[in-house]
């Protein structure tokens, strides 16, 4: 069987700081693994770079017509708002292939209406405002607060200075995220209880929740507890060092208070595969979901492959690769069109 790895192939952000290619460079390590695991399995794989270059994306495709594409595209041109437009592509060309679908990867890069979905579908999520010149109101929002990128994953634009204060200091990370990164800013009240990271399997209506992740911080006081840009790609940095993810261990009544919240999340966006939803305690000892990723790096040593490789998971890396690509094969099986049922153009 003949897997295309298909992944971004950018070295920048189209807009924000210098060091955020060390966040999109990072899926070179993603693809080399399952490249190595599909080997494992037996499987040919080739890869695909996605860049701006539609025609030569189609044409790598098109000549070989693999039977499956593992789609690690994160963003085209160093803009997330292009991830969806992979999966698309896909669909246009008619190949199987694995991860979420265009609409739930569109839906949940933007935040705003991925707050607006769950907060629908009755999945608690922190209050917040959308400020796109940085002069709409804030009232009624308790600080502290997080200011982060609205369209944007990868924790990038989320660092220290990300949690303001007052409204002064929010007003300010926002315009900085207006102008440096080139979309709106959305600013959360900062929940600051335990943080969770749950990873799940399989289709939107009914995932498999995969062990429980906790992020435990031993940082100084002066620095938010917070899983920033730095503590996520920046070894060298005190916020990576200080943030330790650790598999939960607590009484069962929490656990599957939080993974209901998860999976709730995730069948709200539409989620199917794989995926990962990043959840807090609030005060009250309720979850509240922060963020929704359907489209995470599954590398054997990060938390999405740890979560899945854990003793109480029962998969092993080419497992998990395995399992990833007979979902898109069989979810191909049931969708495929009838034979000849293909357009061949205008009579």
């Amino acid at each position: 069987m003949e897997i295309a790895l298909a992944y971004n192939d950018d070295h920048e952000l189209a807009a924000g700081e210098a060091d955020d290619s060390i966040g999109v460079e990072a899926v070179a390590d993603q693809v080399e693994k399952v490249e190595e695991a599909c080997r494992g399995l037996g499987w040919e794989p080739r890869r695909v770079p996605v860049g701006r270059d539609l025609a030569a994306v189609v044409e790598l495709v098109e000549r070989r017509r693999p039977d499956v594409v593992f789609s690690m595209v994160e963003s085209i041109g160093g803009d997330a708002r292009l991830e969806a437009a992979a999966a698309s592509l896909w669909e246009w060309l008619e190949l199987p292939y694995t991860g979420s679908s265009p609409l739930a990867l569109a839906l949940a890069l933007y935040k705003p209406l991925a707050r607006a979905v769950l907060a629908g579908a009755g999945v608690p999520v922190p209050r917040g405002q959308v400020l796109t010149d940085g002069g709409e109101s804030l009232d009624g929002l308790a600080y502290p607060v997080i200011v982060k990128p609205s369209r944007e994953d990868g924790s990038h634009g989320i660092r220290s200075e990300s949690v303001a204060g007052d409204e002064r200091e929010a007003r300010d990370r926002a315009l900085y995220v207006v102008e440096r990164y080139a979309q709106p800013a959305l600013v959360e009240e900062f929940v600051g209880g335990r943080e969770f990271n749950v990873s799940l399997l399989g289709p939107a209506e009914a995932p498999r929740v995969l062990p429980l992740r906790e992020i435990r911080y031993t940082l100084p006081p002066e620095l938010p507890r917070l899983m920033g840009y730095e503590a996520k790609w920046k070894p060298e940095t005190i916020e990576y060092r200080e943030t330790l993810p650790k598999t939960l261990d607590d009484p069962p009544d929490l656990v599957e208070a939080v993974s209901a919240t998860a999976r709730a999340a995730y069948t709200a966006i539409g989620v199917r595969d794989y995926g990962r939803v990043d959840l807090r305690l609030a005060p009250d000892g309720m979850p509240v979901v922060l963020d929704v990723n359907p489209n995470p790096d599954i590398v054997p040593g990060g938390d999405f492959g740890l979560a899945a490789t854990a003793l109480e998971a029962g998969l092993s890396f080419p497992d998990l690769v395995g399992f990833v690509v007979e979902q898109a094969l069989a979810r191909s099986r049931r969708t495929r069109p009838a034979s000849g049922s293909r357009g061949h153009g205008c009579s």
